[in-house]
C-alpha cells in the first residue's frame, strides 16, 4: 500500500466556494496550473487537465464534473495515489451542498485506499466485460 498523507481536512465554503485542503486554500485555475507544472512525465496529465478545464468552481453533493475535479484535487495536494478519488468523489457526492468539513485520520485512508482499489478493479473489469475483452491467463501463456 502506497504512503498517504497522515490526514486529510477539507474544509469548504458553499456559498464561496472556498476550500482549504490540509490547511492550503486551493482552486480549480490553481489546481489545473499546478497539475500542468508538476508532471512528473511529458502528458501524464493531459486527460485530467482536460476534464477540468472550464470549471469554475468545485461542488460537492452530486455526481458533476466539478465534484470529479474536486476529489482529484483532493489526491494532488494530499500527495496520495489518484485511484483515491474513487474515496474522496463517494465522499464528496454523499456531503450536504452546505459548507462541508471532512477530515480522516491515516486509518480511514488507509482503508479508503483498499476501497479505492477494489472499485477501481470492479470498474474495470466490467468495462473490460461490456467491450467483450478476453482475460489472459498467464499461467498457460508460452514465452
Amino acid at each position: 500500500m502506497p504512503k498517504t498523507a497522515d490526514h486529510a481536512d477539507i474544509v469548504a465554503s458553499w456559498k464561496t466556494k472556498a476550500v482549504t485542503i490540509n490547511g492550503k486554500q486551493i482552486t480549480i485555475t490553481q489546481f489545473i496550473h499546478d497539475m500542468q507544472t508538476n508532471k512528473d512525465e511529458p502528458g501524464e496529465n493531459e486527460d485530467l487537465i482536460r476534464e477540468c478545464k472550464g470549471i469554475d468552481h468545485f461542488s460537492w453533493g452530486e455526481k458533476s464534473q466539478n465534484t470529479y475535479c474536486f476529489s482529484l484535487a483532493c489526491c494532488f495536494y494530499l500527495r496520495v495515489k489518484w485511484v483515491m478519488s474513487y474515496f474522496f468523489g463517494r465522499e464528496l457526492e454523499q456531503a450536504k451542498q452546505a459548507d462541508l468539513h471532512l477530515f480522516f485520520d491515516n486509518d480511514q485512508l488507509d482503508a479508503g485506499y483498499l476501497w479505492s482499489e477494489e472499485a477501481f478493479v470492479k470498474s474495470f473489469t466490467g468495462f473490460m466485460d461490456e467491450i467483450g475483452a478476453v482475460p489472459i491467463d498467464e499461467d498457460s501463456s508460452e514465452n
